[in-house]
């Protein structure tokens, strides 16, 4: 950590972060939920570790800690447009923006677009998945089993919102939230835009996959879960592949698992469909 590091910590049980910017003196400013303040590091910490959020772009570390100096006393604290994260981008960058407000907008878009059919039993996500999984050729199986095992789980609660109407509905809606919760920005790291760019494409693979799954997986549950495996099978595998592969590409700088599949699925995608009646 630095000065002018954007630094953030997790809260709540790891359900959401905080965010300031480091003065490099061993203080933070930060909005503390009503005003923006100078505490020190351990007091920002609570304890907890501090992280360093990467920037490919962004402003001179003596702009980054004058703007947030000139910030300090602001009342103005509002969750959805001025709270902890967009005022640290804006002292990087000068712009606002919060991710964290981004992935509560993509589920409230989905839920809108998704309407009110409940997301299912286990049973009928169990068998979109496995349907799924074993139907898709084998480069898009590596790509969804890797994104699902590793998909955190804000992907159910947003791929919840958005099952909905029907499967194609779904599938749509699932491109657009995997849009905006992993849409590019030129102040991040190559790294970081590397792997939502990943996310993105492996979610539209999932979606398409969901989608001719569901049908299928359908059949084998039957009864009132068989409209909800139709409709929530893309959200399931769209949402939750495309956060799994990017935090996996996080996680993972070298991985060559995810790059060499993306390479070669950089043709139209195939999806062979050998379903069993």
């Amino acid at each position: 950590m630095a000065k002018g590091d954007h630094i953030y910590i997790w809260k709540n049980g790891n359900t959401y972060t905080h965010h300031g910017i480091d003065c490099g003196d061993g203080t933070v400013i930060h909005y503390d939920g009503q005003r923006i303040c100078l505490v020190s590091k351990t007091a920002f910490a609570e304890g907890k570790t501090i992280h360093v959020k990467e920037y490919g772009k962004c402003d001179a570390d003596e702009i980054v800690v004058q703007r947030a100096k000139t910030r300090l006393g602001e009342d103005k604290y509002w969750a959805p447009s001025n709270n902890c994260e967009h005022f640290a981008y804006y002292c990087k960058t000068g712009n606002h923006k919060s991710e964290q407000v981004n992935r509560v907008a993509a589920a409230g878009g989905g839920a809108l677009a998704g309407g009110a059919i409940s997301f299912g039993t286990k049973v009928a996500i169990k068998a979109a998945v496995e349907t799924a999984k074993n139907s898709i050729n084998p480069i898009s199986k590596v790509l969804i089993n890797v994104g699902i095992k590793q998909a955190p789980t804000v992907a159910g609660r947003v791929a919840g919102g958005i099952a909905g109407v029907g499967g194609l509905v779904s599938g749509i809606a699932t491109d657009l939230v995997v849009g905006k919760i992993l849409e590019d920005d030129e102040n991040f790291s190559e790294h970081e835009r590397e792997a939502r760019k990943n996310g993105r494409d492996v979610g539209k693979i999932g979606a398409i996959a969901g989608g001719l799954a569901g049908g299928a997986a359908a059949l084998i549950v039957g009864g009132g879960a068989a409209i909800a495996v139709g409709v929530a099978a893309p959200a399931v595998l769209g949402i939750g592949a495309a956060l799994g592969v990017y935090h996996f590409g996080k996680e993972n700088k070298n991985s060559k698992v995810i790059q060499g599949a993306l390479h070669y699925l950089d043709a139209p995608y195939t999806f062979n469909m050998h379903f069993n009646k």
